[in-house]
């Protein structure tokens, strides 16, 4: 395929999913103004909260997602139509039984899942109004992303783009009036959220229902290697979602105690800027891997490393745009979120949030690292990535912070965390150049 072609095919993925993320993006985020401005800083943290549940229902959605879109990419490059519908109906029925499944366990479950978030006091009442609205509608948070991946599959990702515009516009209009005209609070955010997300739901479905999807629902055999190979490619991804959702959790219990109240405020900003960040990186990951696994398939190596040279100035870019406008204009962040903020705090939480975001810098590339290997077949080395700078470093570097550091360095772990993996991930994505070499010499 002819570079510019190539390079067609890529933007024509790149743009729509981009777009989608960061609408994507913006639930949590038009959540989080809304509650921030019309309830006050208690009620963001109570958001802030209940961050880490939702992010572990949406690394599921992913694990499924993801390790089915590779698959069934895989199968497109090989012209199998059947093995490709049967991965996407497979993937379709796990993700909705698991979603229900969860739904239950989270209502029986609620008051010790609270707790375990972290919510103490009176706070325990606002996290649990508003999660247990958020776990009402989980099937269709679930369905709803696990659909918008399929559809990237299915060769359509504009009308992603389509679909959440319509989400996010009935999102922030159902959220200005249930909690400034109606005086709902928490529970008016859930609620705003939830309907906003059958909307992409009913339309993915109506789509591939239609005669316009390439993919469709088929009747299967549930074979175990099948699940195996969704789980398999999917985990890697799953796993850098969830990283997110336990950084949030590590951050909240560290910097708690080393700042108390003040802290925890300042960090529910960072934690939303954060979350938008990583989904950015994420929509580079997922708008390369349908091409990359669709390649790999087809045994057309010579187009990956092309494909990763866009994926790598692609974030390159995306990064340094997000980072300079976050070190030139700090207080518009915080004050997005939050109103008559003191001087003092503007100055805490601008200064930690100009920290926090030089790990930005690093953090696409790792990301970006990680699936491009999954989509080349090597699942496990993403994984390697994933673990290191989602989980043993940022628990390993706060926890020696909270003992034995001055309490500022608390804003620096995710930079170490994520320059010690870069480091570790170049030598994986060397092996892996070296390996894809000795297949092209294979006939």
């Amino acid at each position: 395929m002819e570079k510019k072609s190539l390079l067609n095919n890529y933007l024509k993925y790149l743009i729509p999913t981009i777009t989608t993320m960061t609408l994507f993006s913006t639930y949590t985020m038009v959540d989080g103004i809304f509650v921030g401005r019309g309830v006050g800083s208690e009620g963001l943290a109570a958001v802030n909260i209940s961050m880490p549940f939702v992010t572990l229902a949406f690394a599921f959605a992913i694990l499924i997602s993801i390790g089915s879109l590779n698959l069934i990419a895989h199968e497109k490059g090989m012209e199998n139509k059947k093995g490709a519908d049967e991965f996407f109906s497979l993937g379709f029925t796990i993700s909705v039984v698991f979603a229900l499944g969860l739904s239950i366990l989270g209502f029986i479950f609620i008051n010790p899942l609270v707790r375990f978030l972290g919510a103490r006091g009176h706070m325990v009442g606002m996290v649990k109004e508003y999660l247990s609205i958020i776990i009402f509608f989980l099937p269709f948070y679930l369905t709803s992303y696990v659909f918008e991946i399929m559809v990237k599959a299915d060769g359509r990702p504009s009308l992603t783009t389509i679909l959440m515009l319509m989400s996010a516009f009935t999102n922030i209009v159902l959220d200005y009036v249930f909690i400034f005209k109606f005086h709902w609070g928490l529970r008016g955010a859930a609620i705003a959220t939830g309907l906003a997300q059958t909307i992409p739901t009913i339309g993915y479905l109506i789509y591939f229902l239609s005669d316009k999807s390439y993919l469709k629902f088929r009747k299967f055999r549930l074979k175990a290697f099948m699940i195996k190979e969704i789980f398999s490619y999917g985990f890697p991804a799953s796993l850098s979602e969830l990283s997110t959702g336990f950084c949030i959790l590590v951050f909240n219990l560290a910097i708690g105690k080393l700042y108390g109240e003040e802290g925890l405020a300042a960090f529910s900003v960072i934690a939303y800027v954060m979350t938008f960040v990583v989904n950015t990186m994420l929509a580079v990951n997922q708008s390369s891997q349908p091409l990359l696994g669709f390649y790999y398939g087809a045994r057309e190596y010579d187009n990956i490393p092309i494909l990763r040279g866009y994926m790598l100035r692609s974030v390159a870019i995306l990064s340094v745009v997000m980072v300079f406008a976050i070190e030139m204009w700090p207080g518009f962040f915080i004050n997005v979120f939050l109103t008559d903020v003191s001087v003092d705090f503007m100055a805490f939480a601008s200064r930690a949030l100009r920290i926090f975001a030089i790990s930005f810098l690093i953090l696409g590339f790792n990301i970006t690292n990680g699936g491009y290997l999954t989509s080349v077949g090597k699942p496990r080395f993403d994984f390697v990535i994933t673990l290191l700078r989602g989980y043993v470093f940022v628990a390993l570097f706060s926890f020696l912070v909270t003992i034995f550091m001055p309490k500022e360095a608390i804003w620096y772990v995710l930079i170490a965390s994520d320059f010690i993996t870069m480091l570790i991930s170049i030598f994986l994505i060397k092996k892996e150049i070296k390996d894809l070499e000795k297949e092209k010499r294979i006939p």
